[in-house]
């Protein structure tokens, strides 16, 4: 009866992480949610919008979770602020 029950929350928290991965997979590609996503480079205008449809858009990829590990944490501060740097040591140091 444990195991079941431990196999079944194992499954939906399983589950609901590869939904929400995937979720923001797509949703941190389309260009209307730049402004969330990256605000800093928005504001900066150092990212170039494009609106032209795209199909790669509505895909997901894990691209973006190995570039965000092997950057330093200067590049972080300076791409993303100091909000992602402390989100990142709470992430590895966890």
């Amino acid at each position: 009866m444990i195991l079941s029950a431990l196999l079944t929350s194992v499954g939906i928290n399983l589950g609901l992480c590869f939904l929400f991965f995937t979720l923001y997979s797509i949703l941190r590609k389309q260009p209307s949610n730049l402004r969330v996503y990256a605000p800093r480079l928005v504001a900066e205008r150092k990212l170039k919008q494009n609106t032209d449809f795209n199909l790669e858009r509505l895909l997901p990829s894990a691209g973006w979770v190995k570039r965000a590990w092997q950057q330093s944490e200067e590049d972080l501060l300076e791409k993303s602020g100091l909000d992602g740097v402390v989100f990142m040591r709470l992430f590895t140091f966890r």
